[in-house]
């Protein structure tokens, strides 16, 4: 995997995968598949990015969950997603 990474204005680095995903969305969204996966439930996590109607059903379901913490990354992956 190659990153890349840049220094923003305010001094933090921000890095992003070899297709241009920020550094933070990727490790949300690997969080969210793990914690999906310990309910049962498969992510593909480029449908997830690509498939407004998967992600939305995924999230939905996350959102359902008995787990905080799936619920709680539901919510942050919604907003990286733009569907909130």
């Amino acid at each position: 995997m190659h990153t890349l990474s840049g220094e923003l204005s305010h001094g933090t680095v921000a890095c992003a995968d070899g297709v241009g995903m920020p550094a933070a969305d990727l490790l949300l969204e690997v969080d969210f598949k793990w914690l999906m996966a310990g309910q049962g439930c498969w992510v593909d996590p480029d449908r997830l990015r690509n498939d407004p109607l998967y992600a939305a059903h995924c999230l939905g379901t996350a959102l359902c969950s008995p787990c905080d913490a799936l619920r709680g990354c539901a919510r942050f992956l919604q907003t990286a997603l733009g569907l909130k």
